[in-house]
């Protein structure tokens, strides 16, 4: 590995073999964690939800397509039915 530094361990290509597989699991753990703990919906509104989203989407309601929905659903949830 030629990015050796002076002073730095030297790095063996087990060593990187063995991060690799240790990011890996952590990144897999950390997905894990969020979809416990996040619902996911596929959603793929109509030509007018877009529309309506599209025009609501700015830095005060979140500025992302995630808080707007929130906020839409929010307020429309008094107007469901039971």
């Amino acid at each position: 590995m030629s990015d050796w530094q002076p002073g730095q361990p030297i790095r063996t290509a087990d060593d990187e073999r063995a991060w690799q597989a240790w990011r890996k699991a952590s990144k897999l753990e950390g997905q894990r964690w969020r979809r416990e703990r996040n619902r996911r919906i596929d959603y793929y509104p109509g030509k007018d939800a877009q529309a309506v989203i599209d025009a609501r989407t700015s830095r005060r309601a979140g500025g992302d397509y995630s808080s707007v929905i929130d906020a839409l659903v929010i307020a429309g949830a008094g107007e469901l039915p039971e």
